[in-house]
């Protein structure tokens, strides 16, 4: 039996992409491996975004040609955005891989790999099995002047409430305890339906499902967020006071040429109708500094909104010009040190915003989802009701405890991102819709409110 495995670079839909794809060829056969180097079959799934992000799906495919060259992997294949934007390129440029596939060519694949057509299967999951993402369209139409991601996926195709509800069952019956909303842009699902179902009716019927105790909402867009999204996760059972708004900037002049559809008064009256009618709001944002025209007005504008609003986690990352997109003819003014000098600022910023806001949680008792348990330092790290996985801050808890299971911590320490805790005793399930709905009593609002700075890309 042949053994596969893939390496999943980029966002949380790639990732998803990559779990259907696995399905498909478990399905056919192959025999998945945890170890690139165990594998006969290593499939790496591409992101093409910006530049660091293609000089990391560069790298990953160089060091998998090693592994080729010294035959312990016998066929290395290409796929996802990378390959979808450049495959002629890279065909030439890196002949020692046997083949490239773009996105949405999961039946090209197996097909290529089983010699034969791809049976439907149910996608096997590549989380730590607690948590998984829930993918609710493909694309997306915002042509935001900077984005590469509709040359690469094209244009928003949201899929029906009725096969989402399909997907969720299954991930219900593998036990996930946390569902991730993610697409290109959520806010904007179901205008491209006949029906023209909102976001708001897919988080109601989600809620209904008592198999997720945590539904979290990613990749909101400031333009297009619906006020009616408010009572729905206010008066939800499962849905957290967890919200991912991208701004971007708040300099009118920048989002005007960014083509972000709204002007910064907007961003900041959402923001704040956001914080005062949401209880115990968790934000995170992320902005983009060094795009063209960016003035150091501009730029200082942005760091005081930062600083002002202070987000509960903020990621953050430098403009880099991408063939074919409306920003191209602006080129790329702002030179490299000047773009790296102001995420830093940026950064220094949010560090300590981050460090107040963990300070003020020390005394308090949280709820913490538990994702993980070091053996080396015998120490488990899980997560608040605040905190996203891979991308926000962690709880750090002397001691090994049951990976996705709640337990109720009592927080000690702080550091600038993280926290440090005691586990007391495992929640139960009401403590825990109490701990993610209103937030530890011990504390005041303040201290609900956590910050971190990361180095994400988000629409």
């Amino acid at each position: 039996m042949k053994t596969m495995h893939i390496i999943s670079l980029g966002c949380s839909k790639n990732l998803v992409d990559s779990e259907h794809l696995k399905g498909v060829l478990l399905q056919g056969g192959l025999r998945y491996t945890e170890t690139a180097e165990a594998a006969d079959i290593l499939i790496i799934n591409t992101c093409g975004f910006i530049l660091p992000a293609k000089e990391e799906s560069i790298d990953t495919i160089l060091q998998a040609s090693k592994l080729k060259e010294e035959r312990r992997v016998k066929s290395l294949l290409v796929i996802g955005c990378l390959s979808q934007r450049y495959r002629e390129e890279l065909k030439k440029e890196l002949p020692e891989v046997d083949a490239f596939f773009g996105v949405e060519e999961i039946k090209d694949i197996a097909r290529y790999l089983l010699h034969q057509d791809a049976v439907a299967a149910p996608r096997s999951l590549m989380t730590p099995g607690h948590y998984a993402f829930l993918k609710i369209a493909e694309g997306c139409n915002n042509n935001c002047a900077y984005c590469a991601i509709p040359l690469i996926r094209g244009k928003q195709v949201s899929i029906p409430l009725d096969k989402i509800m399909k997907e969720a069952e299954y991930l219900a019956q593998q036990n996930v305890k946390e569902l991730i909303v993610i697409a290109q842009d959520t806010t904007t699902y179901g205008l491209d339906l006949n029906d023209k179902t909102p976001l708001r009716d897919v988080l109601t019927a989600l809620d209904t499902m008592d198999a997720f105790e945590w539904i979290r909402l990613h990749y909101t867009h400031p333009a297009h967020f619906d006020p009616k999204l408010i009572e729905v996760i206010n008066n939800s059972k499962h849905i957290l006071p967890y919200i991912d708004i991208p701004i971007q900037h708040i300099y009118k002049d920048v989002l005007r040429a960014m083509h972000r559809g709204r002007d910064g008064q907007h961003i900041r009256s959402l923001i704040s109708r956001l914080k005062q009618d949401i209880p115990n709001l968790a934000l995170r944002s992320t902005v983009m500094v060094g795009f063209p025209g960016e003035t150091n007005a501009a730029f200082n504008e942005l760091l005081n909104f930062i600083k002002e609003i202070q987000f509960d986690r903020l990621g953050g990352f430098t403009y880099s010009p991408e063939e074919d997109t409306p920003a191209e003819i602006l080129g790329d003014p702002i030179p490299a040190e000047v773009k790296q000098e102001r995420l830093e600022m940026i950064m220094n910023a949010q560090q300590q915003i981050s460090l107040e806001k963990n300070r003020a949680l020390v005394g308090t008792m949280q709820t913490i989802l538990i994702d993980q348990y070091d053996k080396i330092s015998n120490d488990s790290y899980g997560r608040t009701y605040r905190d996203s996985p891979d991308i926000d801050n962690r709880v750090v808890i002397p001691g090994k405890l049951e990976t996705g299971k709640f337990y109720e911590v009592m927080i000690t320490d702080a550091l600038d991102y993280d926290l440090i805790g005691e586990a007391r005793k495992q929640g139960s399930k009401e403590a825990r819709k109490q701990g993610s709905k209103e937030g530890s009593k011990q504390g005041s609002r303040e201290a609900k409110k956590l910050g971190r700075w990361e180095l994400t890309i988000d629409n």
